[in-house]
């Protein structure tokens, strides 16, 4: 009897990218639903410190800074912790992406805590690190190539990212980026920003007592 010879075809090392529009729209979502939880614990530490300055008059609560630090937390812990359990957020859920390291698996808390650093970078000069994605050929954000991290449809198996090849989905016409990229260029920063503007009555108030205007 013969033995079959037939040699076993390896391992597929091609990956599939998420979309620049289902990126956006997973952003968008997030972007939500982080400003919905900070404005739920701003709340929570006013209420608190209402009722600390209820009971003791002339204690200090620190409220301007506990409000702007406690957004600040909402913001990591919300994409730290979905980064790194799964690789999803809620709206990369919703949209069938996931974020990945270099080999395909959710990446560690420190590259985590990288990658969000890269999303303040990637929308501060007038959101070109998140535009990079359209022209990338791995399909990398500034954020995304600060923490060595890709963005890929769900169900991709493991690969190394050093000879994968990456296919780029569909990027549309070139004004349409250009659309896309004036519309991240107001909203991006303003959801980053968006803890700093809730607090921004607060903070403006313990700047002026921090200069005696009060």
């Amino acid at each position: 009897m013969t033995a079959d010879t037939s040699s076993t075809p390896a391992a597929d090392n091609t990956v599939e990218l998420g979309s620049f529009k289902l990126r956006l729209l997973a952003g968008i979502v997030d972007a939500v639903l982080v400003g919905f939880f900070t404005f739920l614990v701003a709340t929570a530490v006013g209420f608190v410190a209402l009722f600390l300055v209820a009971f003791n008059p002339l204690s200090t609560v620190g409220f301007d800074t506990i409000t702007v630090v406690s957004a600040a937390i909402v913001a990591v812990i919300f994409y730290v912790s979905y980064w790194t359990k799964s690789g999803q957020t809620i709206g990369k859920q919703l949209t069938g992406l996931k974020v990945v390291g270099n080999t395909g698996t959710p990446v560690t808390t420190g590259k985590a805590l990288l990658r969000f650093v890269g999303y303040i970078i990637s929308a501060v000069p007038l959101s070109l690190g998140f535009v990079w994605i359209v022209f990338d050929k791995k399909g990398q954000g500034w954020h995304d190539k600060l923490s060595g991290t890709y963005v890929v449809t769900v169900n991709q198996p493991p690969f190394e990212a050093d000879s994968a090849q990456f296919l780029l989905p569909e990027t549309g016409r070139r004004w349409g980026i250009l659309i896309v990229w004036l519309v991240l260029a107001i909203v991006a920063p303003s959801c980053l920003l968006a803890p700093l503007f809730l607090a921004g009555p607060v903070f403006a108030r313990a700047i002026a007592s921090f200069f005696g205007l009060q």
